[in-house]
């Protein structure tokens, strides 16, 4: 991979890592921009951690190369301590020291001046919304409080990189999405380049510029949110996404014949393939001789699942928005897709990955 280190926040190259016969991470390449996210995307046990954690020091690679702009910290020879990175670390936990306050947390690691501590903690407290909290102790915070305090803290110093490790994961639905959207504007504001670990979807393509998603220890694609989406580089990467439908067909060119009739596609293609679409693609009309019948609905609010069995036994998803009159289970429909998909070139019948 061809990087400018200095044009990036951070940069690593062929990092690996072993433990005993498990390899946990290999040959990872990763570059962030200045003042951008990335997300580190996976199931658990897929290295996501280990990578995070020998990018702050915490882990020696066996092989790799780590620069933080234009800073060596992390080669066969060179290994700089955490400390020496300039980098703030928030853990799943929160890490808080419970016989302190929201301020004496935030002020941990800090060593200066006593003045421009004082104001420091000031300014990082009114950026995380808490100045009005700053006596009280973590038991006396909510999940939300107490994860801005561990953020506040890491920002403190003013480091170069934030790395978030599950950043979400202790906090109930009710309140994950609202803390999301406020830790990405409290980060913008701070301008702070940052990388969080995530095994949750729609947290990396909501909050990340980027994202990089690990399978088995390997990074399989980085690209940005919606083109990962739209995109994705293999039958993998596109189910790991969210849901997927796939379908036989044959392409020519910039179109592919398959059930679903003749369909365009995003990128010109000859032979056989495999289409893959997402259920909110496809449309849905209620019609009694209509070649799909809808077996299961699923109803969110905002929107509703719809299982169609087809006249062949292909079974496809529909995503619609709101409350559709007239769609229920055991109505029959016509289904189009109007818009351009995802085509994969199959070799003996199995998608080329």
């Amino acid at each position: 991979m061809n990087t400018c280190a200095a044009s990036h926040a951070i940069t690593a190259q062929n990092l690996s890592k072993a433990y005993g016969p498990i390899r946990a991470v290999r040959n990872i390449d990763l570059a962030v921009e200045y003042g951008r996210f990335l997300a580190l995307l996976g199931p658990s046990g897929c290295g996501k951690t280990t990578v995070l954690r020998m990018l702050a020091g915490l882990e020696r690679p066996d092989t790799g190369v780590v620069r933080i702009g234009d800073r060596l910290v992390s080669d066969a020879q060179v290994f700089a301590p955490p400390e020496s990175r300039r980098i703030g670390m928030v853990f799943q936990d929160y890490a808080l020291f419970p016989h302190m306050t929201v301020q004496e947390n935030t002020a941990f690691g800090l060593n200066g001046d006593a003045r421009r501590e004082r104001e420091r903690i000031h300014d990082v407290l009114s950026l995380v919304g808490l100045e009005g909290v700053k006596d009280r102790m973590p038991h006396e915070l909510s999940g939300g409080q107490q994860q801005r305090v561990a953020l506040a803290r890491a920002l403190a110093p003013k480091p170069d990189l934030i790395l978030l490790d599950e950043p979400f994961s202790n906090l109930d639905a009710a309140l994950r999405g609202r803390v999301r959207q406020d830790i990405r504007h409290i980060l913008r504001t701070a301008g702070v380049t940052a990388i969080f670990v995530t095994h949750d979807q729609e947290e990396a393509l909501s909050l990340a510029d980027e994202i990089a998603v690990m399978i088995d220890g390997q990074m399989i694609q980085t690209d940005r949110p919606e083109r990962l989406y739209r995109r994705p580089g293999s039958h993998q990467v596109a189910t790991f996404l969210g849901d997927a439908n796939f379908l036989p067909g044959q392409a020519a060119g910039d179109v592919v014949e398959c059930e679903l009739g003749r369909l365009p596609i995003l990128e010109p293609l000859e032979g056989e393939v495999e289409i893959m679409f997402r259920p909110e693609d496809l449309l849905l009309k209620a019609d009694d001789q209509g070649p799909g019948e809808i077996i299961e609905r699923t109803y969110f609010g905002h929107d509703q699942m719809l299982i169609i069995r087809m006249d062949s036994a292909t079974i496809l998803k529909s995503r619609l928005v709101g409350c559709c009159q007239g769609l229920h289970p055991g109505q029959r429909v016509q289904v189009r897709i109007d818009t351009p998909i995802m085509a994969y070139p199959t070799r003996y019948g199995c998608p080329v990955v």
